[in-house]
């Protein structure tokens, strides 16, 4: 098993000596770090290396903590200068073209047997070339360093610090009193010299290692750090393989400060003894300052080597091979384009190739094939690119049956194998490299592959490991060698924008010569470019448009331009020869014999000093080179000038000519085309650190053709105002599935999409059986299944007509169960009931409420009988459709015939637009981590108040770690919404800032985001988008493994709060109703709105959030209207009567079939009335004011659902009635049983309410008075268990226990009538006392649960749908009629939903300075003026008020005074005294009343007033 470890444990070691002391090279400091190593040591690996700011140790496995190993050949050594011809005695690395390590070319005819004289005569010439290029060791000078190398600033030798202790003390001293940091000589790690124009670090691990990861760190205790660079790896110091990270990109990202650790963890492993590290850009603030670790395990390595007449055949154990899975498993390197790697095959038909292919990797395989089913069983799979440049690619093969994984240096590859079956077979043997013997004839005829393979695996078996030993099971064709004995032709990387490399030639000559050879994907670019001497001119080479142009400009003469070559911009090595001399120019191309291009011109010829390959250096006045091309961008190698071989091992070390931005040694050469990063099929064309993606036809655009060019849905058309026809829609967005053309039947309020397919007509079917079945695959135009599925999950409602028609054929009724015929759906999932039925029973149409020709069975079709019989209906189960293929068995039989048709894909809605949630608290919802490799865009809408949140985050990595990747979106502020991620290139993010309005202001807003390897975007709402574009080469690989998390960043920080919806990843919706748990802090949909609606949706209405308003949703109700506040009803005569069907045999079939597919359906659940759900509901009858008892109700009805009433625990029965005749029944509920439900008006013109709920019938008088006034009145009813709730018209609420000896439940309810009944069989007599002569008045806003028979008779579309018109049947004349209810006195449309509403006009005045002063003035006493009249009239007209004035004389006055009762004491008047008279008779009495009737009046009148 290959253990993690680190061959560098400087980081433990530090962050050990970081006590107080500081004395990281005190005996004390050197122990502590060698016990640390040691440990570390003896838990993870062999042998460590240990760096201690100062010093640098190895201690040898045997003794770890040993002092006595002085740097035994571990050494840091100063710059030094060799002698010409003293070789380097050291065993190690070096800077230059050291021959340590190098094979030469004796050596390789001793151990390659005499290869050279199997080479052809090409190769030889430039093996030769080559090996002249790496002559001259003797007369270079070169550094060494054993495992650590680099021109030295800081690093000193050990042994004179091993003496000089008290120098750290002095350093740390300093540093602590005076605060000071950075000391040149303070500091520790590697740091190249200053004026080292081209400086690498480079390591000697001394045998070939297994490396995973590697980590940075700066200079200890300074500001010196790498912030960017460059990994190189190889086996030999004289050929360098750079690596390329997901994306192609060769750029590491390195450290931010001094301390911290940096880790990249590699994608692939690499195998390798040699590593360097280039940096590229570090802190401007310091200088490189660089500490560095590898992580890794031993390697080792069996190498084969064949050269193109070699082959290998390793003999299987048992003869045979048969397996259900495989692993296979090599790396390989060459420099050829075509070679057979490997290959196996069996004497049935099965066979396993890898080849190489135009520099391409092939795979070639095959199980086997069917004959019965003829299907195709090969499989060739394509994978790499450019695979021909001499470095190690690691190629592995998992098969496990017919999945197969091809990973090629760490790029895998998942597909699926053709055909049937699943083991692979082979005889015999195995080939490697090639074929051993001629009699294989089942393979065409394929090259033998020339290079070098390491550790061939077959099934754990190491087949390299075997041939090294000489194992029996090898057999050779030719001689193979075990060592890699390629050619290193020491490749020149030109890969900057000003790079060239200039060396001398010799001048004035007539003759002018060079040749090269180059490899690159750029069109154009500058090959060279020479001055003539004497002011003759110039020669220039260039490649443009592929091909290699040659313009020779002369003083007075007239400019040479030819071209030469095509297509050489294809990523493969072209030599080019091109020779001038006195009126003669010839150029050649790749050697090709007689493609030589020769021109006749006058010329005159003398050679110039120096030769620029590449580009040309800045200024062209001081170097000579006036060339206008762009600089050249690839690889170059075996650069001759005037015949002679330049010596780029003198060029490198600046010894002849010069150079800038180059690298020596290795081609950067890579496939960016590998994998395709143009999605949706886009075709991608390379450069050299570049690649441009062309979408034409493919539906998509974008950099990468990633966004969607058509719609999601026929609903987005008919919102954007178009009308019926054919339309492109995409309904997963920028997902994987390409948009597809379909019919859109664009109506008033909704827009029906319909596909269509190749089976619309009837399709005759004979001669099946169920062994051997007829398979009726249904194939949609212009789309694939998955395509289709993508729409139905997508839509609010789906359907698809299916008809079976039989003749002598059956349909389910089988002995074993297993049904005869059958459709199959989504997924190649089986369904066994019909159109018409519903899922998990195996019934047709006719079989749920037993209408079937024979009512014993369940389809027309199962009475086998010969004439023809018909089962058909709506399938209209989503998760169901669409229909992919019709099996039919049973038509074998004499005179047996069957036939079927299916109607188009039916669907309309959108039911992930609005799928939403509220984050009430701090919560978080997790979902799978995103892996989106190369790009993703995210949209979602959000509303809150909060200033501040994290709508999700995706992190990546351990939380301890320093760098962790991840991709964050949130509200930063009220006007700033925030896009950030580190995808690879460090911290990043976008930022859309709104002075204009505040995103928390509690409405919805829209935002989108993307990010890919060409640029990251983010918009909100409709304003621009904040673009940022991405350098070149840039790393993304958006793949996470940890959770992704939505409503907070991770562990729950800086939660959002508010409201989500509608969030789409790469066109997948998220479903986060279905994540909501009010225990945690959040509930589905959400409460904005709705929560205190201007005008509650009314009789149960749904209230639906929209972007900037809300809207009611009556679809589960008996009304209408903006708010669900408008009547539907009707006026019934005598005699008409409705009847709709509630319920037929499906729960007793149910109960036959325990796999029947449960759904949600109305069932109990307490603390719920159905539509009571909605936030601001009303209820419909109920007085203003009135509160919802706090009572169990029944379940919640399935938006949309029209199906039959599973639920018979509890009814809620609403409607509102008009008349004035009695008796009458006015509602009725039957059952397959003797239960039922009724409502009456009995003789005396009273309601009662009737339940037959088990053995005796319940009765209940609902009102005192008759209800026969003409009057509207209203009646609710709802029915939990035995609990009884009813309320009639504003009266209070009141509620009805029944007893315990009462059922519970209405058993299989049956049907629903209004008016009349009319149902079959015994009726209770009560019931038909009051069914003569039927309703005659109006019925209106009738609701059973969620059935509301009046709304669908008169709002359902003509002609009715097949389940409507089974399930509503209407006798006698019903008019449409609201029985005269009014709408809510309350409504009032607001002016946002009001098309017709127009803002009032106001007259504006400046009421600003004197005017408005003076006019104040002027109001104010016209307004006391008016006020003093009004006091001045109301003194007037009661000034008199309580007063009686009179002439009358006293006598009439007092008048019955003695008679008159005395006034009571508060009363303030009183009576005059009487005065003495003298006695007189009584006066008679007839006068006295006539007086009285004189005055009373009056009297009368003033008491009236007062």
């Amino acid at each position: 098993m290959l253990d993690e470890f680190s061959y560098y444990c400087s980081f433990i070691s530090v962050q050990l000596l970081l006590f107080p002391s500081r004395l990281p090279c005190t005996l004390t400091g050197m122990m502590l770090s060698s016990i640390a190593c040691g440990i570390f040591q003896s838990l993870y690996v062999p042998w460590s290396f240990c760096f201690s700011p100062y010093c640098l140790w190895r201690f040898p496995a045997s003794s770890p903590l040993s002092l006595s190993h002085p740097v035994s050949r571990l050494s840091v050594l100063r710059e030094r200068a060799r002698s010409p011809g003293k070789r380097a005695r050291e065993v190690g690395t070096r800077t230059g073209r050291g021959r340590l390590g190098d094979v030469r070319r004796e050596d390789r005819k001793r151990l390659g047997g005499g290869r050279e004289e199997r080479v052809g005569k090409k190769e030889g010439r430039r093996d030769r070339e080559r090996e002249e290029g790496r002559r001259g060791e003797n007369e270079r000078r070169f550094w060494t360093l054993k495992i650590l190398k680099g021109t030295t600033e800081s690093w000193t030798e050990p042994r004179a610090l091993v003496g000089t202790m008290g120098t750290p003390l002095l350093c740390i001293l300093l540093a602590t009193v005076t605060g000071a940091r950075g000391w040149g000589w303070c500091t520790s790690g590697w740091s190249p010299a200053i004026g080292d124009r081209n400086p690498w670090l480079q390591i000697d691990l001394m045998k070939k290692h297994k490396i995973r990861a590697v980590a940075t760190q700066g200079s200890f205790n300074s500001w010196d750090w790498v912030t960017r660079y460059m990994l190189l790896y190889g086996d030999r110091v004289d050929s360098w393989t750079p690596f390329y990270q997901r994306g192609h990109n060769s750029t590491f990202f390195g450290n931010v400060n001094e301390s911290a650790v940096v880790r990249h963890d590699l994608h692939y492993h690499i195998t390798a003894r040699y590593i360097r590290i280039v940096p590229l850009a570090w802190n401007p603030r310091g200088k490189i300052g660089l500490r560095l670790g590898l992580y890794g395990c031993p390697y080792k390595s069996d190498v084969l080597y064949f050269d193109g007449d070699d082959a290998l055949s390793y003999r299987f154990p048992k003869g045979v091979s048969r397996t259900l899975w495989d692993v296979f498993a090599f790396s390989f390197k060459t420099e050829e384009k075509e070679g057979l790697l490997l290959h196996s095959e069996g004497i049935q038909g099965d066979y396993v190739t890898l080849e190489l292919k135009n520099a391409q990797l092939l795979l070639h395989m095959s199980l086997g094939s069917n004959p019965i089913h003829g299907r195709p069983a090969h499989t060739t799979v394509m994978a790499g690119g450019v695979l021909n440049d001499l470095h190690w690619h690691y190629l592995r093969l998992d098969r496990f049956g017919r999945d197969v994984n091809l990973t090629l240096d760490g790029e895998v590859q998942r597909f699926l194998l053709n055909g049937d079956f699943e083991k692979l077979n082979l005889d015999n043997e195995m080939f490697i490299g090639g074929l051993v013997r001629a009699r294989q004839k089942n393979l065409a005829y394929r090259e033998n592959f020339r290079g070098c393979m390491e550790n061939v695996i077959f099934n754990r078996v190491n087949i390299a490991d075997l041939a090294v030993r000489g194992h029996s099971r090898i057999s050779s064709e030719g001689k193979v060698a075990f060592r890699c004995l390629d050619p290193v032709p020491h490749p020149i990387n030109f890969g900057g924008p000003h790079n060239f490399v200039q060396v001398p030639g010799f001048p004035r000559r007539g003759r002018f010569a060079v040749s090269f050879r180059f490899r690159t994907w750029d069109l154009t670019g500058m090959l060279l470019f020479s001055s003539l001497s004497d002011g003759l001119g110039h020669v220039e080479l260039m490649l443009s448009d592929g091909q290699v142009n040659v313009s020779i400009a002369q003083p007075a003469r007239k400019k040479l331009q030819f071209a030469a070559g095509y297509r050489l911009n294809d990523g493969f090595w072209h030599e080019v020869n091109f020779a001038a001399q006195e009126n003669t120019a010839v150029i050649s191309i790749d050697d090709v014999a007689g493609a030589e291009f020769r021109v006749s011109h006058p010329l005159q010829i003398r050679t110039g000093t120096s030769y620029f390959f590449g580009g040309c250096p800045k200024p062209a006045s001081l170097w000579g080179c006036h060339s206008n091309q762009t600089a050249f961008h690839g690889c170059m190698e075996l650069l001759k000038v005037d015949g002679q071989l330049v010596n780029l091992t003198l060029v490198e070390f600046h010894r002849l000519g010069r150079y800038a931005e180059v690298l020596f040694d290795t081609c950067g050469i890579t496939d960016r085309c590998f994998p395709n990063p143009c999605e949706h099929g886009g075709r991608c064309y390379q450069s050299w650190d570049d690649f441009i993606c062309y979408c034409d036809l493919t539906g998509y655009k974008g950099e990468i053709c990633h966004q969607p060019l058509y719609k999601e849905s026929c609903e987005a058309y008919r919102l954007s105002g178009k009308t019926s026809g054919n339309f492109t829609i995409d309904p997963d967005g920028s997902g994987p599935l390409k948009p597809f053309v379909v019919y859109c039947d664009i109506r008033e309020n909704r827009a029906w999409t319909v596909v269509r397919h190749d089976r619309q007509w009837t399709t005759r079917v004979t001669g099946s059986s169920q062994e051997r079945p007829f398979l009726g695959a249904i194939q949609y135009w212009n789309a694939s299944w998955e395509e289709v599925s993508a729409l139905a999950n997508a839509s609010q409602h789906c359907e698809q007509w299916l008809e079976f028609s039989c003749y002598n054929s059956r349909l389910l009724n089988t002995a074993g169960g297993y049904p005869f015929s059958f459709w199959i759906g989504r997924n190649e999932e089986q369904h066994f009931y019909w159109g018409g039925s519903q899922p998990g029973i195996q019934r047709c149409a006719c079989g749920l409420d037993k209408s079937c020709v024979d009512p014993t069975l369940y389809c027309n079709c199962d009475a086998d009988e010969p004439q023809w019989r018909t089962d058909k209906g709506l399938l209209t189960f989503v998760d169901h459709l669409p229909v992919t293929q019709v099996v039919v068995g049973d038509t074998n039989r004499s005179n047996s015939e069957a036939q079927f048709f299916l109607k188009p894909l039916r669907c309309y809605g959108d039911r992930n637009s609005w799928n939403t949630i509220s984050f009430h608290t701090g919560a978080s919802l997790l979902f799978p981590p995103i892996r989106a490799n190369y790009s993703l865009d995210v949209s979602f809408y959000f509303k809150t108040t909060a200033e501040s949140g994290v709508f999700l985050e995706n992190m990546a990595g351990r939380p301890w770690q320093w760098r962790r990747p991840y991709l964050r979106l949130e509200l930063n502020t009220s006007r700033d919404v925030v896009f950030a991620f580190d995808v690879g290139n460090g911290d990043e993010n976008l930022t859309v800032h709104n002075e204009e309005v505040e995103f928390n202001d509690d409405e919805w807003h829209l935002v989108r985001a993307e990010i890919n390897v060409k640029l990251a975007r983010l918009r909100v709402d409709h304003g621009p988008w904040e673009i940022r574009p991405m350098p070149l080469q840039t790393y993304i690989w958006l793949e996470y493994d940890r959770p992704l998390t939505v409503g907070s960043a991770e562990h729950k920080r800086r939660p959002f709060l508010g409201c989500l919806r509608a969030m789409r990843l790469n066109g997948i919706t998220l479903n986060l109703e279905g994540r909501a748990n009010a225990s945690e802090g959040t509930s589905p949909n959400c409460t904005g709105r709705c929560l205190h609606p201007k005008l509650p949706c009314f009789h149960g209405g749904r209230c639906v959030e929209r972007y900037s308003y809300y809207t009611c949703d009556c679809d589960l109700t008996a009304f209408e209207g903006p708010y669900c506040n408008h009547d539907i009803g009707g006026f019934f005569e005598e005699g008409t009567w409705v009847r709709y069907n509630l319920q037929s045999a499906l729960r007793s079939a149910a109960q036959e079939f325990s796999h029947m597919l449960s759904r949600p359906v109305p069932g109990y659940e307490p603390g719920y009335v159905p539509g009571y759900d909605t936030p601001g509901y009303v209820p419909g009858y109920h007085g203003p004011g009135y509160q919802l008892p706090d009572y169990p109700r029944p379940g919640r009805p399935v938006p949309g659902y029209r199906g039959p009433v599973y639920n018979v625990t509890g009814e809620e029965v609403s409607f509102s009635f008009s008349t004035t005749s009695a008796p009458a029944v006015l509602l009725y509920v039957s059952s397959f049983v003797q239960d039922y439900m009724a409502v009456l008006i009995k003789e005396d013109g009273t309601l009662q309410l009737r339940y037959q709920l088990g053995t005796s019938p319940y009765v209940y008088p609902l009102t005192t008075r008759p209800v026969t006034d003409g009057q509207s009145h209203s009646i609710n009813i709802t029915r939990v268990y035995r609990s009884l709730f009813i309320q009639v018209d504003y009266f209070p609420l009141m509620e009805q226990k029944f007893s315990l000896l009462v059922d519970s439940q209405l058993d299989s309810p049956k049907a629903l009538y209004l008016g009349r009944v009319m149902e079959t069989g015994v009726i209770d007599p009560e019931i038909q006392r009051y069914n003569t002569p039927g309703f005659s008045g109006c019925l209106s806003g009738v609701r059973f649960n969620n059935v509301s028979p009046l709304k669908t008779h008169f709002r359902a579309p003509r002609p009715f749908p097949r389940d409507i018109s089974e399930a509503l049947r209407v006798q006698g004349d019903l008019a449409e009629s609201n029985c005269g209810a009014m709408p809510h006195s309350g409504l009032e449309v607001p002016p946002e939903l009001d098309p017709w509403y127009l803002p009032p006009d106001f007259i504006y005045y400046h009421d600003d300075g004197w005017v408005a002063i003076i006019i104040g003035f002027v109001v104010t006493l016209l307004l006391l003026g008016l006020i003093g009249l009004l006091v001045l009239f109301y003194l007037q007209n009661h000034r008199y008020k309580g007063s009686y004035h009179t002439h009358e004389p006293k006598a009439t006055h007092d008048y019955h005074a003695a008679s008159k009762a005395p006034l009571p004491p508060s009363t303030p008047a009183r009576a005059p005294a009487p005065q003495p008279q003298a006695q007189a008779p009584a006066p008679a009495p007839a006068p006295a009343p006539a007086l009285r009737d004189q005055n009373l009046p009056q009297i009368l009148e003033e008491s009236r007033s007062e």
